[in-house]
């Protein structure tokens, strides 16, 4: 029993590494992931929108060009996708800190069960073994929840980029008339050849980045005079025009 115990740790522990290693791969904007908290699984492709449609509509009648792209490294690799996995990893890491503790401390007392069987009063060997099973169960409550919670959080950061992503590759077809765009994200994706030349995944990333809105943490200085005391108000400025919008067992 107490080997099965000391096996229970280490699993546990394992199967959150293994979790901490998918944020790489956004979530499907259906549903949350899973182990990928993952780790991993491949990202979702989001549903297509209505620019899409349309894009898709401008492509010439017949192409036949076929390009790849690493749909998985188009969404970690722009500006956002990279801040997102960084958030990411960094929940991860938390939660994995606080799990390691617990799975030492029931190492410990596996030790202490194993090598001090014969000094231990009843008493306790009845603590110690108490001690194990509740850490065994926190440890399995935890697991569960943060495989939960990182999913959603993983769906949260990554389907909006992945969207984004979706759309410029849409548009980057129909501009340069590809038929067909396939993902080499996934190990097993049956592609058995591909030229870098047919590779659109930087193309992709550069895009996404450049249609990104940028924002400033410093907000811009008013150049209008001040009102001198006692001037008489001015109507309100009008407000400018709308502009065209540019454009998922944890591994603690």
């Amino acid at each position: 029993m107490k080997r099965a115990s000391s096996l229970i740790f280490t699993t546990l522990l394992l199967a959150a590494t293994l979790h901490a290693q998918t944020p790489a791969t956004p979530a499907p904007t259906s549903a949350a992931p899973a182990n990928t908290p993952p780790a991993t699984a491949a990202p979702s492709r989001p549903a297509a929108n209505p620019a899409a449609s349309s894009a898709n509509a401008a492509s010439p009648a017949g192409a036949s060009k076929i390009a790849v792209v690493d749909f998985e490294r188009a969404v970690t690799g722009t500006a956002d996708g990279k801040k997102a996995a960084e958030q990411f990893q960094g929940e991860i890491a938390k939660r994995q800190s606080g799990m390691q503790a617990k799975n030492k401390e029931g190492q410990d007392i596996q030790t202490k069960l194993q090598t001090q069987d014969k000094v231990l009063s009843d008493a306790q060997k009845a603590d110690y073994t108490k001690r194990l099973e509740a850490l065994q169960t926190e440890l399995t409550r935890e697991n569960e929840d943060a495989q939960r919670e990182l999913g959603d959080m993983q769906q949260k950061l990554f389907a909006p980029i992945a969207d984004r992503v979706k759309q410029a590759i849409d548009s980057y077809a129909a501009e340069n008339g590809f038929g067909l765009v396939l993902d080499t994200s996934s190990q097993y994706n049956n592609i058995m050849h591909a030229s870098d030349v047919a590779d659109i995944t930087t193309e992709i990333i550069r895009r996404v980045d450049a249609t990104t809105p940028k924002t400033s943490g410093t907000p811009a200085r008013s150049t209008a005079p001040a009102a001198r005391p006692g001037a008489p108000a001015t109507g309100a400025p009008k407000p400018p025009a709308p502009s065209a919008d540019p454009a998922k067992k944890p591994t603690p």
